[in-house]
């Protein structure tokens, strides 16, 4: 990453409406991301494609537009304001710890017996994220 990512804003805080597009946009590029990634995986499971270079582009796919998720996302918190850092920073904080535990506690739930989770369980991730926010926005605004 280029340290422009990375820098702090040299700017004041920005106008509201300039910052919910801001959201939007990261919102959608977001959505994009998620679109490729299940498109690929119902591609890769229906097993349409022939061996070869194929199966490994698509596979490759989403970790490409992941990038400008990540690119996205920074542009994100290196523009916005200390109330918003604070919020992303919590709601990050429960995502990751939340998702984490759950991924290693349900490993040891399908040692004893549960049914195997799959990826379907890196989910949980993002839905606390974006619980993290819902509960930071209310707490704050």
């Amino acid at each position: 990453m280029s340290k422009t990512l990375l820098a702090a804003p040299s700017e004041p805080c920005e106008a509201p409406g300039r910052s919910r597009r801001r959201e939007l946009l990261l919102a959608g590029i977001t959505l994009l991301w998620a679109l490729v990634f299940v498109g690929a995986t119902r591609l890769i499971k229906s097993e349409l494609l022939s061996p070869g270079a194929l199966p490994w582009l698509v596979a490759a796919a989403p970790c490409v537009a992941a990038v400008f998720v990540l690119v996205a996302y920074m542009r994100f918190l290196r523009e916005a304001d200390e109330l918003q850092r604070l919020i992303q920073l919590q709601a990050l904080a429960l995502g990751f710890g939340g998702g984490f535990f759950t991924i290693c506690g349900y490993s040891l739930f399908e040692r004893v017996g549960a049914p195997p989770a799959g990826v379907e369980l890196a989910t949980v991730m993002p839905v606390l994220y974006a619980l993290g926010v819902l509960l930071g926005e209310r707490r704050y605004r």
